[in-house]
């Protein structure tokens, strides 16, 4: 369903360096949306913000031709800068054999949902009860045959961003179409400093529907940890993600010792690492001598931290553990993953990578970026969806004219802005991509996916 016009690449060239283009730090500590046209100042809670950013419905969202949903930029937690611009720029499709091909689909169509509140109008609506959209009416399936569904039509009548205000967390709420698809977008804010994305994969009836296909979205996450300079991205790597090595029935990445059994994940000082694999006994990264006084110190008594092999007594048994790893670091633990520097650009799969982390090199603020249960997959079914996804993630260097790859053909191309620019210490836009796969005759449940974004460090507020 891409959607055509008579100056494709030219309106793409001219949405990249519209505004709304990366515009760089704020002179304060606030979002100043005079530099995005069209965008809205969210400030929430009302009184002593925790979240502040602008935001722009995905009717007006760019870049152009096929929006890029709702858009958040200078978003700023506690008063720190975490963010210059939040959106999804790419959302595609693609058709298993005897299917209907490919689609790069466009989400600045904006179709009715349930929004109820005050004040609800000219795109916004401040809900007093939850926002209902096609995923909400009927999560498992939208698209099905029977005449009396009531959720195989648009519900509602109101276009545009919901805003639920919770206690605890802040909802921002949209749905677009694209032809029969009807895609629903959150985007969740806790007190925490935690923010969920979620997009729901929905559709209205057709016969295209009715065979498999893979879901595609990129969300595009450009990190100015307070500021745009000095940021970094680690992927962060534990070995041999989905297997057992050590095979005490614990799969690597929840296994806190994943080359030493340990089926009952003993771990009394709550490190992340199992005492079956942790002699570092002061917790300073490395066993060696100070340990060894450690341990000599509680020989023969019950202390739970030195007792490696969990008998119930520190003895010659602790001690021939904490000879094994003597100078090297507790586990490996697929609770702690490797911190991997991705000092110049890259892309691929995720692989072994379990996560990533954006932080600041100068503050030591930091996101993690989790990915979703369901995102990760790429599933061989009647076809592949790998080629056609071209990878799981880009780490990229920041540049005005890499919002989008200009919607060109269907499968994403960000592989063309990959070309090995330094990273490390830099402006760093982290691309990330989610999915589903409707199989056919179960082909419209909402099967909606999206990462966890969650601080690392002293996100505490300014004084």
């Amino acid at each position: 369903m891409m959607k055509l016009t008579a100056s494709l690449l030219a309106a793409a060239a001219f949405a990249l360096l519209a505004p709304g283009a990366h515009a760089g730090p704020t002179p304060v500590d606030q979002p100043n949306c005079a530099l995005y046209s069209n965008s809205t100042l969210m400030s929430w809670p009302a009184q002593a913000p925790v979240w502040q950013f602008c935001w722009r419905r995905p009717a007006n969202s760019a870049p152009q031709p096929n929006g890029s949903a709702i858009e958040l930029f200078d978003v700023f937690y506690n008063g720190h800068r975490v963010f210059d611009r939040l959106n999804a720029p790419i959302i595609n499709v693609e058709y298993g054999p005897g299917g209907c091909g490919c689609f790069r689909d466009w989400t600045d169509g904006e179709v009715r949902f349930e929004a109820v509140g005050s004040p609800c109008g000219n795109g916004y609506c401040e809900v007093i009860e939850p926002a209902e959209t096609v995923c909400d009416c009927a999560p498992t399936d939208t698209c099905d045959s029977n005449p009396n569904n009531a959720c195989n039509v648009d519900v509602g009548n109101f276009n545009g961003v919901a805003a639920d205000k919770e206690p605890d967390h802040l909802i921002m709420t949209t749905q677009m179409s694209a032809g029969w698809y009807r895609y629903t977008e959150r985007w969740t804010f806790y007190l925490d400093g935690t923010i969920r994305p979620e997009w729901g994969f929905g559709a209205v009836p057709n016969p295209c529907t009715d065979t498999t296909h893979f879901h595609h979205g990129y969300y595009r996450f450009d990190f100015d940890i307070d500021g745009p300079n000095n940021d970094e991205v680690f992927r962060e790597v534990v070995a041999d993600v989905g297997q057992d090595t050590d095979g005490d029935g614990i799969q690597n990445e929840a296994d806190n010792c994943t080359q030493v059994a340990n089926s009952d994940q003993r771990d009394t000082d709550s490190d992340g690492y199992g005492n079956a694999c942790d002699a570092d006994l002061d917790n300073d990264g490395v066993v060696n001598f100070k340990d060894l006084g450690r341990m000599k110190s509680v020989f023969f008594t019950g202390d739970p931290d030195a007792d490696l092999d969990g008998n119930g007594s520190v003895n010659f048994g602790d001690l021939a553990v904490l000879k094994s790893m003597f100078f090297e670091p507790p586990g490996p633990s697929g609770l702690v993953p490797e911190e991997v520097l991705v000092s110049t650009e890259e892309h691929d799969y995720h692989g072994d990578t379990v996560s990533w982390l954006a932080q600041d090199t100068v503050t030591g603020r930091g996101y993690r970026l989790i990915p979703g249960s369901d995102d990760e997959g790429l599933p061989v079914t009647t076809f592949d969806p790998a080629p056609f996804a071209q990878g799981d993630y880009w780490v990229l260097a920041e540049h005005d004219n890499e919002q989008s790859d200009a919607g060109i053909s269907c499968a994403a191309h960000l592989d063309d802005f990959s070309n090995g620019e330094a990273t490390a210490g830099k402006d760093v836009v982290l691309w990330y991509r989610f999915g589903t796969l409707h199989d056919g005759g179960d082909e419209c449940f909402c099967g909606r996916r999206g990462p966890a974004l969650v601080p690392v460090g002293n996100w505490l507020p300014k004084p």
